[in-house]
């Protein structure tokens, strides 16, 4: 039995919890990150890692309770939550929902394993693990100690990072969530106004709505639909569809229209919203009150943690009422002044897509358009395609090779299948150059950040991932007329901070581009090497670059490398991080005949896996035009 266990969750606590009580007799303490565990390192502070409490079956046991938690109010009754046949609960989005959850059910399971083990008489902690131990510790005789720590538990967009090019400088500015909004509000009515952008109501006809497409990626898909006799109607509440000059050149040569609620929307619509919210945020009061039915719903090994989410889930409905209601009313709004025809969407978790699939309810056409690199030939495939599961209308895959897969692991009908190729990748079928021989090679590093989606984030996994770029950067010096560049992930994950910390602190002169085009900076470059940190990802990046023709290596950091078909036909040079890495990167480096071949491969694997090379928005375009 151990006396007193010490919890370090955040670097801050260590500031906080007094030096003499780490430095007790007959106290373990658990570090709960790597942060923590580097500071602890440096003080010579004996510690546990917490992450290593968890093995690989009980995170993934995790991960699947995480997956229904997503549809917690599915058996509630809430009709009184209800507005146009919409339930206000459904609408929050499922990826922001399971970003908060998984972490902290992680931590919790965590730390109910170390009160099992320690059988401690006392724990010590900050502030920010008080409600995680408070059920944990129920009818226990264990003393307590709770360290004030005012740090904030976030949901992911929050807060949102704007990356952009100055002069091909990279730059990088983090706003509130609000704030962004605002500033994609004025923005779009600031370049609108010098166009003609806008739905309008009155202009009643047949039409095609695009929900949340990057119109830059998409641009191909946008000009193959600008003949059809109807409106194409994008709807963009996330990123803006006019947000750099490729998209604004796309809108506005495809004559496509942006659905923007406030111009939209009539003045009596408007002013219902402010009193529907009122009406609504009464209900939803009344609603958080029932504490026993959350209590029994957020159970997991059949101890409650609704106390640990309860603050901030109900802070972020609160906040989120006003625009989830805005979106019910134009979406209503959309679907009575428009002939829809049929509805895109490039996913069906977002608060957007949500709306409109809850405002549907099947009776238009909904088609899910595939738009990530995963591969499904090998177990397991848990961490993707869960829309799938539950997806009930039309689905537009790259391939044959998808459609097949689906048939046999989700019995979908092949009628609801459409094989339309893959329209964000024309571009770069249409830009694929030879690499011109000179004597300077350039090296185009990308590494894929660590997420909390899969609940396999670990303090060893952040260390071999340092220590892997590391080791790639001492080796590429090792050699003349290397010419590094690291391109980061365009996502909102905090591990690209540290990322990007890493590479300035090895070496500052290492160019960084988050938001320059990927195709140019593949086509710039000579050798790709992307850094994949969990077995079961795969990196968009490795298909852009076969397509592109670049001999491309993936270094995956684990010791099992998954036989998907991409590995076994060597259309990448697959490793894993404990193998030869000075072998392998020199033989992808300087071995002309390996480099041959792997192209080769790769132009093989390509033409099996994609349908439509080139042309898939022509197809689509197509196939959208016949609803």
């Amino acid at each position: 039995m151990t006396s007193k266990i010490i919890l370090i969750s955040d670097i801050t606590d260590f500031d906080l919890i007094p030096k003499s009580i780490i430095n007790q007799d007959n106290t373990k303490i658990f570090s709960f990150n790597l942060d923590v565990h580097k500071k602890l390192q440096l003080e010579k502070i004996e510690h546990d890692l917490a992450d290593n409490i968890l093995n690989k079956n009980e995170r993934l046991q995790i991960f699947d309770k995480s997956l229904e938690f997503r549809s917690w109010y599915s058996n509630l009754s809430s009709n009184d939550l209800e507005l146009e046949g919409v339930n206000l609960l459904k609408i929050l989005d499922k990826h922001e929902l399971h970003s908060l959850l998984m972490p902290l059910l992680i931590k919790f399971v965590t730390i109910k394993k170390i009160i099992d083990k320690e059988k401690p008489i006392k724990i010590i902690c900050s502030s920010l693990l008080s409600k995680m131990i408070q059920p944990l510790i129920k009818n226990m005789n264990i003393e307590t100690q709770f360290i004030q720590n005012n740090l904030q538990t976030t949901l992911l967009w929050d807060n949102i990072s704007i990356n952009f090019n100055f002069a091909k400088i990279p730059l990088s500015l983090t706003v509130s969530k609000n704030n962004f909004l605002k500033i994609k509000k004025y923005g779009e009515l600031f370049v609108g106004s010098f166009s003609n952008f806008w739905l309008n109501r009155k202009n009643y006809k047949k039409s095609i709505v695009l929900l949340e497409f990057n119109t830059a990626l998409f641009s191909k898909l946008l000009l193959n639909l600008k003949n059809y006799n109807g409106n194409i109607i994008l709807v963009n509440q996330r990123r803006s569809a006019i947000w750099n000059k490729k998209a604004i050149d796309a809108v506005k040569q495809s004559n496509s229209k942006i659905l923007n609620y406030d111009k939209f929307l009539s003045k009596d619509e408007k002013l219902r919203v402010p009193i529907l919210v009122e009406e609504y945020s009464k209900k939803l009061d009344n609603f958080w009150k029932n504490s026993e039915l959350f209590e029994t719903l957020f159970q997991i090994e059949n101890i409650s943690f609704w106390n640990v989410i309860k603050d901030i889930i109900i802070k972020s409905y609160n906040e989120k009422l006003h625009s989830f209601i805005l979106s019910i009313l134009a979406t209503k709004s959309l679907f009575l002044n428009m002939d829809i025809q049929c509805i895109v969407s490039l996913s069906e978790s977002g608060e957007t897509e949500k709306t409109f699939l809850e405002y549907n309810k099947n009776k238009i056409p909904f088609i899910l358009l595939e738009h990530g690199f995963h591969e499904n030939n090998v177990e397991p495939f848990v961490f993707h395609h869960e829309e799938y599961r539950n997806f009930s209308d039309k689905t537009a895959v790259w391939g044959n090779l998808k459609k097949k897969y689906l048939i046999d692991q989700f019995n979908m009908e092949p009628s609801r299948i459409i094989v339309s190729g893959s329209p964000r990748h024309d571009d770069y079928f249409e830009s694929i150059t030879e690499t011109k021989k000179t004597n300077e090679i350039t090296v185009l590093l990308a590494p894929n950040p660590i997420t909390e989606y899969s609940g396999f984030v670990n303090t060893e996994l952040e260390l071999k991932f340092e220590e892997t770029i590391r080791q790639i950067f001492s080796i590429l010096k090792q050699f003349r007329n290397i010419n590094p560049i690291v391109k980061l992930h365009a996502s909102q994950l905090p591990h690209n901070i540290k990322i990007k910390s890493l590479i300035n602190k090895i070496d500052s002169t290492i160019p960084i581009i988050q938001s320059f085009s990927i195709i140019e900076a593949i086509n710039d470059s000579d050798i790709v090497i992307v850094i994949t940190p969990e077995n079961f990802g795969t990196s968009t990046m490795l298909l852009e670059s076969m397509i592109l023709r670049k001999p491309t290596m993936n270094i995956i950091l684990d010791d099992e490398i998954r036989q998907t078909n991409h590995v076994i036909e060597q259309a990448v040079l697959t490793v894993s991080n404990n193998q030869d890495l000075e072998k392998n990167i020199r033989k992808i480096l300087f071995d002309e005949k390996f480099q041959y071949d792997i192209k080769e491969n790769a132009d093989n694997f390509i033409a099996k896996f994609l349908d439509f090379r080139g042309n898939a928005s022509e197809e689509l375009a197509k196939i959208l035009k016949s609803f």
